[in-house]
C-alpha cells in the first residue's frame, strides 16, 4: 500500500505539496512525478472541491479524497487548508473492500464526519515540508476485518450510470458500495466532483458519476460513450434509407407485373 497527501504547511514559503508517506519516511514527490493513475484522477475532478475517485490501472487500484478541511485550520493568509489523501494498492479483492469501504464512508452524510476527523488529526501542521502525517494513525482507516464486517460482495450492475451530485444520489452511491463489487473495468471507475461538464464523464467511461454540471437530478444510463451513439445513429439512418429504396423497388417491380410490362 502506498499513500499520497497533499496538503500545506503555515508559512508563505509552505505552499500545497504532496507528500509519499510509509511507515519509515515521509517525501516530497512533484505532481508530475506522482503516478499516472493518481496524476488523472486529479485531472477529471475540480480537486479544490470535495471530490472522490475510485479507479483501476495496471493492477493498481486507486482511491482519491480530495479538499477535507481541518476545523480552524489556516494559513498565513487565514486561508482555509485543505487535505487531500490517495490510497493507492495492489489489485487484490481485499484491498477493493478496503477502498469500497473508505469511499462509501466519505460518501455517507454521517460517517463522513469520522474519517475527515481522523484524518485531520493524522495530518498536522509543522516539520521540514510545513505539515507532517502520523502513519500509524492513518493507516488505522484500511481495516480489512472492519471492511469485510461492514460489505457484502454481491456482483455489480454494470451499467453506467451519472446525475447530479445530491445528498439523496450520494447515499445510494454510498448504500450501492457497500452492497456491490467494484465492475471489473479499467480507468475509472466512480468519480464524484463538482464543475465537471456530463460528456467529461461520458467521454471517461465512468460506472457511476456525480457532478454539479449533469443535467439530470436522477441517474441516467450512459452505457454509450458519444462516439458510439454517433455511429448508431447513422447506422438507423443507412438502414432507414435502404428500407425505403427496398420499399419503392418492390412497389415498381409490383406495378410492373400488374401492367404485364
Amino acid at each position: 500500500m502506498e499513500i499520497y497527501i497533499e496538503s500545506r504547511g503555515f508559512s508563505q514559503d509552505d505552499d500545497y505539496r504532496w507528500l509519499k508517506v510509509t511507515e519509515e519516511s515521509q517525501t516530497r514527490v512533484d505532481k508530475e512525478d506522482l503516478p499516472t493513475i493518481i496524476q488523472e484522477a486529479t485531472q477529471i475532478i475540480d480537486s479544490e472541491s470535495a471530490s472522490i475517485v475510485l479507479s483501476r490501472k495496471n493492477n493498481s487500484l486507486l482511491f482519491l479524497l480530495t479538499s477535507i478541511e481541518p476545523v480552524e485550520r489556516v494559513d498565513f493568509a487565514h486561508r482555509q487548508i485543505r487535505i487531500s489523501v490517495a490510497w493507492l494498492m495492489p489489485d487484490y479483492l481485499d484491498n477493493e473492500r478496503i477502498l469500497r469501504m473508505l469511499a462509501a464512508t466519505a460518501l455517507d452524510t454521517e460517517e463522513r464526519q469520522y474519517l475527515t476527523t481522523q484524518i485531520s488529526q493524522a495530518v498536522i501542521l509543522g516539520g521540514e515540508l510545513g505539515f507532517q502525517v502520523n502513519f500509524e494513525h492513518i493507516e488505522k482507516l484500511t481495516n480489512i476485518s472492519a471492511a469485510k464486517k461492514s460489505l457484502q460482495d454481491k456482483l455489480p450492475n454494470t451499467a453506467q450510470k451519472i446525475a447530479a451530485i445530491s445528498p439523496q444520489r450520494q447515499e445510494e452511491l454510498a448504500s450501492e458500495l457497500k452492497e456491490y463489487s467494484l465492475p471489473n473495468q479499467q480507468g475509472f471507475i466512480v468519480v464524484v466532483t463538482e464543475i465537471k461538464k456530463e460528456k467529461v464523464l461520458i467521454d471517461a467511461n465512468i460506472w457511476r458519476g456525480l457532478s454539479t454540471l449533469v443535467v439530470s437530478s436522477d441517474w441516467q444510463i450512459i452505457n454509450q460513450t458519444l462516439p458510439e451513439k454517433k455511429f448508431t445513429t447513422k447506422l438507423s439512418k443507412y438502414f432507414n434509407s435502404l428500407m425505403i429504396i427496398i420499399g419503392i423497388i418492390s412497389a415498381v417491380s409490383f406495378l410492373a407485373k400488374t401492367l404485364k410490362f
